[in-house]
């Protein structure tokens, strides 16, 4: 099955698609880059929205986190500190652009009608107190909030909403979050584990087949060697992983 043009490309992502469609408030999608998380969740996201119109609207966001060297404070309203970090979604939309030509442009420009646009890009910043339903919201990057910022995240959550956490254990940027005590995506993974063991409100799936380039997984295993991700990040990863999912499916 085909959502917003896109297919998928093995087991794991056929399983995780359906993960991305059904009932369930919480997805949560683990995985090295270049496995296909976010291509996979916007495409699914966008086919209810605007296809389906199961949801009101999609909302994008992520820690705006810097890599290197720190740039300082971005110009700008709010929309412009936000944008230049949601460009991962944009550079996954010019691969369904040829599928659904026009259509996204539509719908998250909205130009000359901000009533009709149906995707948003919000900072995870302005997050707490809000009442999120009927919405299918993707946060990205997950792996790098704490604890009291994933609580914020997570309990943003109306009726009627879907809520996707994309994370990589193996790319947490601030190094006090490579504690797993003090990382909050590993706080709310673990919780529903144990609180949820039926799996009633949430998904989980570890992907490992890389879909980018082949010469990025063996690039992952240079810079990412197991013994510099804590054991129990990665034993949260293997429950999600295909072999464990056919023990519950």
């Amino acid at each position: 099955m085909a959502f917003f043009g896109v297919t998928a490309r093995n087991e794991e992502q056929r399983i995780a698609l359906h993960y991305l469609n059904d009932d369930k408030p919480l997805t949560i999608i683990t995985g090295n880059a270049g496995v296909g998380k976010n291509l996979i969740t916007q495409a699914v996201g966008l086919e209810n929205v605007m296809e389906t119109q199961r949801y009101d609207k999609m909302i994008y966001t992520r820690l705006q986190v810097q890599l290197g060297m720190h740039l300082g404070y971005l110009a700008g309203d709010l929309k412009g500190k936000t944008e230049p970090f949601m460009l991962p979604f944009l550079d996954n939309l010019e691969k369904m652009e040829s599928n659904k030509k026009g259509i996204i442009k539509n719908y998250l420009f909205a130009e000359g009608d901000e009533s009709k646009q149906k995707v948003f890009f919000d900072s995870i910043q302005t997050m707490r107190g809000r009442s999120i339903d009927n919405t299918f919201l993707i946060a990205d990057e997950i792996q790098n909030t704490d604890v009291h910022t994933m609580e914020a995240i997570a309990t943003r959550i109306d009726r009627g909403s879907k809520f996707v956490l994309l994370g990589n254990f193996a790319q947490i940027d601030e190094p006090s979050l490579r504690v797993p005590e003090k990382n909050g995506f590993y706080k709310l993974l673990k919780g529903l584990y144990e609180k949820d063991p039926r799996r009633k409100y949430f998904n989980h799936i570890h992907l490992v087949e890389n879909q980018r380039s082949e010469v990025v997984s063996m690039i992952s295993d240079i810079f990412q060697t197991e013994d510099e991700v804590a054991e129990p990040f990665l034993e949260l990863e293997k429950l999600g992983t295909i072999e464990k999912l056919k023990e519950v499916i």
